[in-house]
C-alpha cells in the first residue's frame, strides 16, 4: 500500500510539470505570434506605398505621420531628358533623399498630400480645400515632373478643368468649365512646341460658342439685390436702347417692345443663387424697365 502510494505521488508529480510545460510554452507561443504580426504590418504598409528601395520601418513610420515638407531641405537639379530642360526639386530629411508622404499647409487653409521617392516628387499629389473633404487639385508626378492627367475642381466639387502634362509640361486640349459644369474654353497645345497654343475656343454659359469680339456685358458678371431688380442692370433704365446692343450685342429674342438677354451671369447677393436672363422693356427709343429671370 505505502508502494502504490509513492508511485501515485511520483505520477501526479510528473502530471502537474507536463501541465505547467505546456502554459509556458503557449505563453511563448502567443507572444512570437503578436510580434510576427506587427512585422507583417509594417511589410503589407511598404507594398502599399510602392517604395521598394526603402526600409520598411521608415515608410511604415511616413505612412503614419507625413512628414511636413517646410521641414525639410532641398537642392536644385537640372532634368536634362526633356525638349526644355527643367529645374526639379531634391528633398532631404535626416540628411537623406527622403521617400514617403509629406504634406504642405498653405497659408489660405489648403494642404498639400505629397508622394515622393529618392527626394523627387513622385506618385500621387492632391491638393484639399480648406476642411480636406473635398479635393481641389489632383495630378501624378514621375522622378519630379508632372505626367499624365491634371483636374482642378470648384469647392463644390464639379469639375473646372482637365488637362495634360508629359513631362512637366502641358501638351493637348486643355479644358476648363463654368461653375454650372458647361464647357468655358478649350485649348489645343503642342505636344513639340511648350505652352504653343494651336487653337482655341470659348463657350458662354450656356454652352453656345462665342465668336469674334464678345460684347463686355456678356461676360461681365451682374448683381441682383434679391428683389428681381439689378442693381447695375438699373443703370440703363431711362438710357437710350442704342445702349444695350453697345453693351449686349442684338437680343437673343425681341418680341415687340421687349428685348431678352440670355447667357448673362447675374448673382443674387441674398440667396447665391445665379440667374441667366435679363430682360429691357423699350418704349420709344429709350429704355423703360429692367428686369431679371431665372
Amino acid at each position: 500500500m505505502v508502494e502504490f502510494n509513492g508511485v501515485w505521488s511520483r505520477f501526479a508529480a510528473m502530471k502537474i510539470s507536463g501541465f505547467l510545460l505546456c502554459i509556458f510554452s503557449l505563453l511563448l507561443v502567443g507572444c512570437g505570434e503578436n510580434d510576427g504580426g506587427s512585422r507583417s504590418d509594417i511589410s503589407t504598409t511598404k507594398i502599399n506605398q510602392g517604395s521598394a528601395s526603402t526600409n520598411t520601418t521608415q515608410v511604415a513610420t511616413n505612412a503614419v505621420a507625413p512628414i511636413d515638407i517646410s521641414t525639410m531641405k532641398y537642392i536644385r537639379r537640372t532634368n536634362a531628358t526633356t525638349v526644355i530642360t527643367n529645374i526639379v526639386r531634391v528633398y532631404f530629411h535626416d540628411k537623406k533623399q527622403f521617400t514617403g508622404n509629406a504634406i504642405k499647409n498653405d497659408k489660405d487653409g489648403t494642404q498639400s498630400l505629397i508622394s515622393m521617392q529618392k527626394g523627387l516628387w513622385h506618385g500621387a499629389f492632391r491638393i484639399k480645400y480648406p476642411g480636406g473633404k473635398q479635393t481641389k487639385y489632383r495630378v501624378n508626378y514621375i522622378q519630379g515632373l508632372k505626367n499624365g492627367t491634371a483636374y482642378t475642381w470648384y469647392a463644390n466639387g464639379t469639375a473646372r478643368s482637365r488637362s495634360f502634362y508629359t513631362n512637366g509640361f502641358r501638351v493637348g486640349p486643355w479644358t476648363t468649365f463654368h461653375p454650372n459644369g458647361k464647357t468655358n474654353k478649350v485649348k489645343v497645345l503642342s505636344t513639340k512646341i511648350p505652352g504653343k497654343v494651336l487653337r482655341m475656343a470659348a463657350f458662354d454659359l450656356t454652352g453656345r460658342p462665342l465668336t469674334g469680339k464678345t460684347p463686355a456685358g456678356r461676360k461681365f458678371q451682374w448683381q441682383v439685390n434679391g428683389t428681381e431688380t439689378a442693381k447695375e442692370l438699373s443703370y440703363y433704365k431711362g438710357r437710350p436702347s442704342s445702349i444695350l446692343t453697345t453693351a449686349f450685342g442684338n437680343p437673343d429674342q425681341r418680341r415687340g417692345n421687349v428685348w431678352m438677354y440670355s447667357g448673362l451671369t447675374i448673382r443674387d447677393i441674398k440667396t447665391g443663387q445665379i440667374k441667366r436672363t435679363a430682360r429691357f422693356t423699350v418704349n420709344n427709343g429709350t429704355v423703360a424697365a429692367v428686369e431679371v429671370l431665372p
